[in-house]
């Protein structure tokens, strides 16, 4: 094969030259031909870049956005602590590097350092917030909080609508970090008691932005909420998948003729992998008063087997979702909103308007969806559009009243029965009433451990410890002195 000179880089000479040398070359010099050449060109090139002019630099990726993302959580009874976990865990298998930490354990000095920060907070009380939030909060809102322009952020607001100052805490970080500079990440979300879903939503929000401009832009699987899971072919139990606890005892601590009743509780825990410390709570799914849904549903004047469908398509008879599914007993002032929109009431509609908030918080204290069924009722709307404004049963916590150690594969509880009379009608707690008259040894309630980390007795066995419960009760510390 003879070079041409019309179709190489070579003069005439140079391709005499080479069709005179390459027909004699054997295949391993001329595989070492072109070895060597190749080293050349690698060497001449390395040359050129050491010429180049100081003042033009090499071109450089664009850079990510930070992977960095810190989690503060502020919580009064475990909730918040658990989302911000949660949290944690699925932003570091998406390759985040991801710290958590309470509130009441981060140095403030430490925020203007920060990229991306993540707030999962309750709101305690009246408005407040939870204790390990409070000196956090107080450096935010003081005079030494630094400007935060680099920062960006999203908050997860934790609270119950039938309370006045409903996500108060997290309302009041998400405009604070706002005034400071900060840039939203993702619109807050205030999550009432049912929290697990809108939760799940949020972080869903925070991935997707978080991803935004990240040259790997790995699409992030949504977010689940929790759920029923397996460990090696166990099941694990937890507020979203609740342990049927068989009851042992159910006794009256109280004397005959006295005005109070206290119920002392024993449950098994035994096959639950269930387990607690002193300080810790039990959350129990209730179910409402029988008779007060017969009540209800006579004031509707609806058919209690009329099928209905709850959360996840879950189908429940009418009777059987007021019993076990909605809260019936609490009015709350997203529910009266709502049902202004769907009920023709003027009254309604006038106590629901955003100018006569006082009104509206003199009405829902106190009263329960019987009462409000006969204020502004017949109501027209069905049976499902009228459930789907309801609440969702909360679970009620009850602070331990045993320790673990002393009672294997037992927990204890001391519940006051709530009994009392406003609005013409005598109430009864949902909960405490429902253990009170109507839960016999042999039944069995649907329980969850709710720990609480605030609350414990000293590291040190040796350190004196007085106990005050104001509002508390004895049960606690029946836990402790165990």
């Amino acid at each position: 094969m003879q070079l041409q000179v019309m179709n190489s880089p070579f003069n005439q000479e140079q391709a005499e030259l080479l069709n005179r040398l390459l027909p004699t070359l054997t295949a391993s010099q001329k595989a070492w031909l072109s070895g060597y050449l190749a080293a050349v060109q690698t060497a001449d090139a390395a040359a050129a870049l050491e010429t180049l002019p100081a003042e033009v630099p090499a071109a450089s990726p664009a850079q990510p956005v930070s992977k960095e993302v810190t989690i503060l959580f502020g919580s009064q009874t475990g909730n918040a602590q658990g989302l911000a976990e949660t949290a944690a865990k699925t932003l570091t298998e998406r390759g985040f590097q991801v710290t958590v930490s309470a509130m009441s354990d981060f140095k403030p000095n430490q925020l203007k350092k920060l990229k991306n920060l993540l707030i999962v907070v309750s709101t305690h009380g009246e408005g407040d917030p939870p204790d390990n939030a409070l000196s956090f909060h107080e450096f935010l809102h003081g005079r030494r909080a630094p400007k935060l322009d680099d920062l960006r952020y999203s908050v997860l607001a934790l609270g119950d609508t039938s309370y006045e100052f409903f996500c108060q805490t997290g309302k009041e970080f998400d405009q604070r970090l706002g005034e400071l500079g900060g840039t939203r990440l993702h619109p807050r979300v205030d999550c009432d008691l049912d929290y697990d879903e809108p939760a799940a939503t949020w972080l869903d929000g925070v991935i997707s932005s978080l991803n935004e401009g990240q040259e790997q832009g790995a699409s992030a699987a949504p977010a689940q909420p929790a759920s029923p899971q397996t460990t090696g072919g166990e099941t694990v139990y937890s507020r979203k998948n609740p342990f049927r606890a068989e009851v042992l005892e159910n006794l009256n601590l109280n004397g005959r003729g006295s005005n109070k009743e206290t119920r002392h509780l024993e449950l098994s825990l035994e096959g639950s992998g269930l387990t607690y410390e002193p300080g810790d709570a039990l959350g129990i799914f209730p179910e409402n008063d029988p008779e007060l849904v017969d009540m209800l549903l006579a004031e509707l004047k609806w058919d209690p087997n009329v099928t209905i469908t709850v959360d996840q398509g879950e189908n429940l008879s009418l009777k059987e979702a007021l019993t076990s599914y909605f809260e019936i007993t609490v009015l709350t002032k997203k529910f009266i909103q709502q049902a202004a929109e769907l009920i023709e009431n003027e009254k309604l509609r006038e106590i629901a308007a955003s100018e006569n908030a006082d009104q509206l918080k003199a009405y829902i204290a106190g009263r329960d969806l019987i009462d409000f069924v006969r204020d502004f009722g017949p109501i027209a709307a069905a049976p499902q559009e009228f459930v789907s404004i309801l609440r969702k049963m909360p679970p009620r916590l009850y602070s331990i009243a045993s320790s673990f150690a002393a009672n294997p594969d037992e927990v204890h509880l001391t519940i006051g029965a709530v009994r009392y009379n406003t609005h013409g009608r005598d109430r009864k707690g949902v909960c405490s009433v429902l253990c009170a008259e109507r839960l016999q040894p042999g039944d069995t309630l649907p329980v969850f451990i709710q720990p609480n980390k605030n609350f414990k007795l000293p590291e040190n066995p040796e350190a004196p410890i007085i106990m005050v419960g104001p509002g508390t009760g004895v049960a606690p510390f029946r836990s402790f002195m165990q």
